[in-house]
């Protein structure tokens, strides 16, 4: 595992789980006396075998399933949580810029919602997600076309259009050989280290984890543990 640069240790929090059940409704949970803190400019990565509760934690964080029982506190301030799920869910007939742009929808006024027409701010920023994750030249191209590793740098530009303080990623490195998945690496890190964010990144392959995470947590039966 990476070191943890002094800045982190000594800020506060940008988001804490305290005391968690995770899981879903009418059910035992997943994930029980969960506890966690993220830090600015940290990045924690998610091992454990499938089924575990890896993505339901993730997709906690995000807002998109609620909490069992216990806290979940982002900090004042904080703004979007950036999600890049498993399953992409690019439209793959439609372009690069396409796709980054629908990530802005979010941010923008109604009738731009409804016609789905970002102004030129939200294609400013669309436009600067592209370049930032290597795109520029394949912004007119469509999805389909594209390798692996190009359509997670498109998900990843998506996120990072809504200008997200936290950065969650769902295994977003499978399937990728292993320089591709070098260079997903590095955009992501250099993403939390040039913008101020932080991130959780759940990862099948734990010793790749350690290579590039602050800390690695693993799940554990229903336990969620640091990994020494």
């Amino acid at each position: 595992m990476i070191d943890t640069p002094g800045d982190i240790s000594m800020s506060e929090p940008i988001l804490r789980i305290s005391n968690a059940a995770i899981g879903f409704e009418n059910s035992e949970p997943l994930l029980d006396s969960v506890n966690l803190e993220l830090y600015p400019g940290e990045i924690i990565g998610i091992i454990g075998r499938s089924g575990l509760g890896k993505t339901s934690l993730l997709r906690t964080i995000a807002g998109l399933i609620p909490l069992l029982s216990g806290e979940l506190e982002v900090s004042r301030g904080v703004g979007e949580i950036g999600y890049i799920p498993q399953r992409l869910g690019l439209i793959t007939h439609q372009t690069v810029g396409y796709n980054v742009m629908m990530g802005a929808l979010p941010k923008a006024p109604l009738w731009q919602t409804i016609f789905s027409l970002p102004g030129q701010e939200y294609r400013d920023q669309a436009r600067s997600a592209i370049e930032s994750v290597g795109l520029s030249e394949k912004v007119l191209e469509p999805i389909s076309l594209l390798s692996g590793g190009q359509q997670r740098r498109v998900a990843i530009a998506r996120s990072m259009v809504q200008q997200p303080t936290i950065l969650l990623a769902d295994e977003c490195l499978g399937e990728l050989d292993a320089d591709t998945a070098k260079d997903i690496i590095s955009l992501i890190t250099n993403i939390v280290k040039e913008q101020g964010t932080a991130a959780i990144i759940v990862d099948h392959n734990p010793v790749r984890a350690s290579t590039f995470c602050n800390r690695v947590l693993q799940i554990r039966g229903t336990r969620l543990e640091e990994v020494e």
